[in-house]
């Protein structure tokens, strides 16, 4: 799998995202960009991020590894070493250093009778950090952008996983410091795949699939 390892373009688009998240934590108090988010709801909105956040649910990433299972051992075996560094990443901090960490619902329970909850979501109150559909959403994001070099595409890959991080704050699951770390995880996770799986690109048994023999 030959690649530049997501382009110029993204690599600018990145940045920015991450520079301008930082500088919103920084000026920012924990949980406003979640209550104004909330605030500033609406039945599209609702209905939208209900749905889009399943996009970073494990099982997206699990029927994209099948498919290239079929068709690509190279690739993935890249996807399945990106999704175990996620896992471990987000587990290590979940789990271990940050368990029981109160997500927005636990946070603000004193106001909860003004906040906007999504009809049908079930909003947890612990383990907030870091944001682990966030995580998977980007790790399929960018690892997408390895092997498709459209820059409209990446372009598409990567917003959609920044709107997957930004419903797991519009529905109270997550806090914007979550996301931005969950981001970041998701990310190392595929670069560091890449690192281990490139040197292995042209090798000729990886360029087949069980359906290419």
């Amino acid at each position: 799998m030959k690649s530049d390892l997501f382009g110029t373009t993204i690599h600018w688009l990145t940045a920015i995202y991450f520079v301008l998240g930082g500088i919103l934590m920084v000026f920012t108090a924990h949980g406003d960009v979640v209550l104004w988010l909330n605030d500033n709801h609406s039945v599209f909105s609702d209905f939208f991020f209900k749905y889009w956040t399943h996009v970073g649910d494990g099982f997206v990433l699990a029927i994209v590894a099948l498919g290239y299972l079929f068709l690509n051992y190279h690739k993935f075996l890249t996807l399945l070493i990106a999704i175990v560094f996620q896992t471990i990443f987000v587990h290590i901090f979940k789990q271990w250093l940050y368990a029981g960490e109160p997500r927005p619902k636990l946070y603000f329970e004193d106001q909860l009778d003004t906040l906007n909850f999504v009809d049908g979501v079930t909003v947890r109150s612990f383990d907030a950090f870091p944001s682990g559909h966030t995580a998977s959403a980007f790790t399929l994001a960018f690892f997408l952008m390895l092997v498709i070099r459209s820059t409209t595409w990446r372009v598409i890959f990567f917003f959609s996983a920044v709107l997957v991080g930004i419903s797991r704050m519009y529905i109270l699951q997550h806090f914007a410091r979550d996301v931005y770390f969950g981001s970041l995880f998701g990310i190392l996770s595929v670069v560091l795949a890449y690192m281990i799986m490139a040197p292995k690109s042209q090798y000729p048994k990886l360029q087949k699939g069980l359906l290419r023999k």
